[in-house]
Parts: C-alpha cells; structure tokens; sequence
C-alpha cells in the first residue's frame, strides 16, 4: 500500500518542476519590459495584485524570502513607483504594500503575457480538460488554503 504523505510530497514535487519548466517563461525578464523587472519583482507584483494590499510578512511567506531581502525587494519596486506602502489603521506598527497606478498598468502587461502563454500551452487540450484543469486547481488550493489557517 502506498503512503499518501510520500504520494503527496512526490506530486507536489513534480507539480512545481513542471509548473517552473512550462510556465517561468512567461515570469521571466522581458527585453522590452520597460521597468527591467526581475522574476522575483514580476511575482511579487501579481501576488501583490491579487491580495490587493499584503503585509511585507506575508509577502515574503509567499515568496520563501527572508524579511532583508523582501524589504530589498519592496524597496527597489517603490523606487520604479510600481508599489507603495500604507500604514495599516489597526496597528501603526504595521504597513501594508499596494500597487501603484503604474504598477496596475504593469500588472496587467505581465497578466496578458501569462494568459498568452497559458494559451498556447492549453491549445491542444479539450474544452473537457481544461476544466478537469481547472476544477482539480480549485480543489488543490482549497485544501492548501485550509491547511494554511490550520
């Protein structure tokens, strides 16, 4: 019988070596990218986005970076004027990181170039499949979400 824990830790493993392998590309500097963002500021952006407004803690949980180089990180975007801080009205101690006007502009642009190459990779799948795709993501970050509050 096999472990489900070693069945979970060898899919997650092949899950992101696949996911780096097909998808980076599009995460990757660009030479027409105005701004020269790195991989690292390019993901930072689209979670930033996403969350709407992120503590530098939290961003740099989900990016696996130490709290020195997230700052480093938060600050060389500032400094591109893509994001800002904001103190947080329920504790002065803490700030939150939002997208600027151009970093929403940027967002996007780096949006476009992930959907273009989602689709190419999707081209030859079913309509069928792609929504076991897409169903079978949902579940997955369901079930990460809830072991995340756990």
């Amino acid at each position: 019988m096999k472990n489900p824990i070693t069945e979970t830790r060898h899919g997650l493993i092949k899950f992101m070596s696949l996911f780096h392998r097909l998808f980076s590309s599009s995460i990757k500097k660009d030479m027409d990218d105005e701004y020269k963002c790195t991989k690292n500021q390019i993901k930072a952006l689209m979670i930033i986005a996403k969350s709407e407004r992120i503590t530098p803690t939290v961003l740099g949980k989900c990016m696996d970076m130490e709290k020195g180089s997230i700052t480093t990180l938060i600050d060389s975007m500032a400094d591109m004027n893509l994001v800002y801080r904001e103190d947080n009205p329920e504790d002065k101690r803490k700030i939150f990181i939002k997208l600027s006007k151009e970093g929403k502009n940027y967002y996007i642009k780096q949006e476009e170039r992930f959907n273009k190459r989602i689709e190419e990779l999707f081209s030859s799948l079913s309509e069928e499949k792609i929504i076991k795709f897409n169903n079978s993501l949902e579940t997955i970050v369901e079930i990460l979400e809830e072991v995340r509050d756990n």
